[in-house]
């Protein structure tokens, strides 16, 4: 899966900030990991890669951070990937590559260390049908606090489709 995803909310020409993230596609039973913020979205676990890291390691530290889980590095397995283009920060455009990945995860959760603004956001940990995570999502893409919902409803549009 290859996907680019342009919300054409931003002034062309403007300055463009790159960034690359990696995130977790995590199943159990029926249910899926995911974040689930004050504003009503949910999102894959995962986010941006640090210098020097590579991105299984960025996928192993920030599900780590966001949930508490420890990714069983044997178990990664490359789903995808999106390319995002949207409003960044001030007039910035910000292009985002994120790589998704499956992975199973230890049984136990341990400590979580968000940063301020997931903080800010209130995320949760929640498990979740992927359907009913796909249909809330589908309300609220375009509200200015969560533009990563539009990426997100597609993944999981795709996966679904890939399921059924």
């Amino acid at each position: 899966m290859k996907l680019t995803i342009d919300l054409k909310n931003y002034e062309p020409g403007n300055p463009v900030s790159k960034r690359t993230a990696a995130r977790g596609i995590i199943r159990r039973g029926e249910d899926w990991l995911m974040i689930f913020s004050k504003y009503g979205d949910y999102k894959f676990p995962g986010g941006g890669m640090e210098n020097g890291e590579s991105l299984e390691e960025t996928l192993i530290r920030e599900v780590k951070e966001e949930t508490g889980y420890q990714v069983i590095k044997e178990s990664i397995r490359k789903y995808g990937q999106v390319l995002e283009r949207r409003k960044g920060e001030g007039s910035s455009i910000l292009e985002m590559d994120s790589y998704y990945y499956v992975c199973d995860i230890r049984e136990e959760a341990g400590e979580r260390n968000l940063d301020e603004y997931e903080k800010e956001y209130d995320y949760q940990i929640v498990w979740i049908p992927l359907k009913e995570a796909l249909e809330n999502n589908n309300r609220i893409i375009g509200k200015k606090e969560c533009p990563w919902a539009a990426r997100e409803a597609k993944v999981m549009e795709l996966m679904i489709e890939k399921d059924s």
